[in-house]
């Protein structure tokens, strides 16, 4: 836990220093107060929102989502549990137990939000109660508890305050009138600006420090497996709950503050209904989030961990304190599936080196004195390497299980494969012209991304006359599979008793580069011709 407190303030320090340095050199290239007084304001002006925000918080979440704060004697006859872990955390660390808040929405989340310990709050969903066990339930709100008593509103809150005040320089600095030739205005703004793009991930990366603490916490006060497997079921619950414009907007809404990250959460959900499915364990489903070196950058844009890392994090502490989390033990899994970092490693060198061979030939060329031509060289690297990253060989008949449990999935080399199964609905239900769907095999469920010819026109039409005949009509589907956040197919044929449904996924990233080589050439010879 030291380990992760340490990130935490070596991070938080990063962002403290860019922002304070980066305000130093501006007012100095400024010359004038104006920057520094409207850092000023913007302080000012994100103290007030901070102060006002849990009563806005309030609002909002009564109004759109039928919030109910319980009084303690309700939490008492209702959660005795949850009702003593709160007092107990809450006496310990000798601040006042915070109210307890519920929503009537079947969709499992919870979160935190407040000023300071004293008056913090924590929200709970109708979900986490039909989904979790008692002991499971417990577990999520420690996991909370954990967040109040590390003080992470206002760790969070400082820290995206500092991301705006970067952010403010750049845009100060870059309106601002040069005079003179040793003006650095211009220089510090591009300065930060490159530090507030640097910021945004440091603060996303600060987030996943607080949710491995949080984490902490609760494995201190229940057992680790506990936590393990809520992740999972409230993953399974937010995939398995019919989506409702009150279910989207809070869950998004959330998303920074809940248990776990809902786009994470859709993902982790369809390994986890699988696994209900046919059984077996769920933690080799979750191989790549621990094993595979992808995984750190496939998370570098989330507010949560992976789910597959928090796991393996908890089965961490359960091993110290000389527990178990069963089924759910990642690094079990993969001791016994035999997985070997280094061959992984190698192929996650090889996969990223392929990405960068554009990059190579188009410096190649610049180096041989023909940069007009480095256009085209970039464009005709991507055509060479698409065919190594999209075989167009025939596909192998696999299941969901199958490659959502190989460790050795890549976000850049795709896997033709072919499902026999049926579509089942739409990635985002409700939406009714959305052509991404769901499909079911007798192992399990997986996204399908369908990319048309025609663009996002097509991809609409597709959406609302063509996809929909297929829903539950028995078939197979014929793609490339993918694994970031989760694992998906790109769409090549749908094949089903309504009939086959093609896509063109490599169209246009084909098409632009063809034009990207054509113009690029054209314009150079009638350039050498004048």
């Amino acid at each position: 836990m030291f380990r992760l407190f340490f990130a935490s303030l070596v991070t938080f320090g990063l962002l403290l220093g860019m922002a304070i340095g980066l305000v130093l050199a501006a007012m100095v290239a400024a010359g004038e107060l104006n920057l520094g007084f409207a850092i000023g304001l913007a302080v000012v002006i994100n103290l007030i929102i901070w102060l006002i925000s849990p009563w806005l918080s309030d609002i909002t979440l009564r109004w759109f989502n039928k919030l109910e704060f319980l009084d303690d004697a309700t939490v008492k006859q209702r959660y005795p549990g949850i009702h003593a872990l709160i007092h107990e955390v809450a006496g310990q660390y000798r601040f006042s137990a915070p109210k307890i808040g519920f929503i009537p929405d079947r969709n499992p989340t919870a979160f935190t939000y407040g000023l300071l310990r004293s008056n913090a709050r924590i929200v709970v969903t109708q979900g986490i109660f039909e989904f979790l066990n008692e002991d499971e339930q417990r577990a999520v709100v420690a996991h909370e508890l954990g967040h109040i008593v590390h003080r992470d509103f206002i760790l969070m809150t400082m820290a995206g305050m500092l991301v705006q005040i970067l952010y403010m320089i750049f845009v100060v600095l870059s309106k601002a009138k040069t005079s003179g030739k040793k003006n650095a205005g211009p220089l510090i703004g591009f300065l930060a600006l490159i530090a507030y793009y640097i910021g945004l991930y440091l603060l996303l990366y600060l987030s996943r420090t607080r949710e491995y603490l949080a984490d902490s916490f609760s494995a201190q006060r229940v057992a680790p497996k506990h936590l393990a497997s809520a992740l999972v079921k409230i993953a399974y619950g937010i995939v398995a709950i019919e989506d409702t414009d009150a279910t989207q907007s809070l869950l998004r809404s959330t998303r920074h503050l809940g248990v776990v990250d809902v786009k994470n959460a859709r993902y982790a959900g369809l390994i986890a209904e699988s696994q209900e499915k046919i059984g077996g364990s769920p933690a080799e489903a979750m191989l790549f989030d621990f094993y595979n070196p992808w995984a750190v950058l496939v998370q570098l844009n989330s507010t949560h961990p992976l789910t597959g890392r928090r796991i393996a994090h908890l089965g961490k502490i359960a091993k110290a304190k000389g527990e178990s989390i069963g089924d759910y033990d990642v690094v079990a899994a993969g001791e016994k599936r035999g997985v070997r970092r280094g061959r992984l490693w190698l192929r996650f060198l090889a996969e990223l080196a392929l990405l960068l061979v554009p990059i190579a030939i188009g410096i190649v060329v610049a180096a041989s004195r023909a940069p007009q031509f480095v256009p085209a060289a970039v464009a005709g690297g991507v055509l060479l390497t698409l065919p190594l990253r999209y075989p167009f060989r025939t596909p192998r008949d696999a299941t969901v299980m199958a490659l959502m449990s190989d460790p050795a999935a890549s976000p850049v080399r795709a896997w033709p494969v072919r499902l026999e199964g049926k579509a089942i609905g739409r990635v985002n239900p409700g939406f009714v012209i959305g052509e991404d769907v769901i499909y079911q095999d007798k192992t399990g469920l997986m996204a399908v991304d369908f990319r048309s010819m025609l663009g996002f026109i097509g991809d609409i039409f597709a959406g609302w006359k063509r996809v929909p005949q297929h829903f539950d009509q028995p078939g197979d589907v014929r793609g490339w599979f993918k694994r970031g956040m989760g694992g998906y197919l790109v769409l090549r044929e749908l094949n089903s008793t309504a009939g086959r449904l093609r896509a063109r996924p490599l169209f246009w990233q084909i098409l632009v580069c063809v034009i990207v080589i054509a113009a690029n050439l054209y314009f150079a010879h009638h350039h050498h011709h004048l």
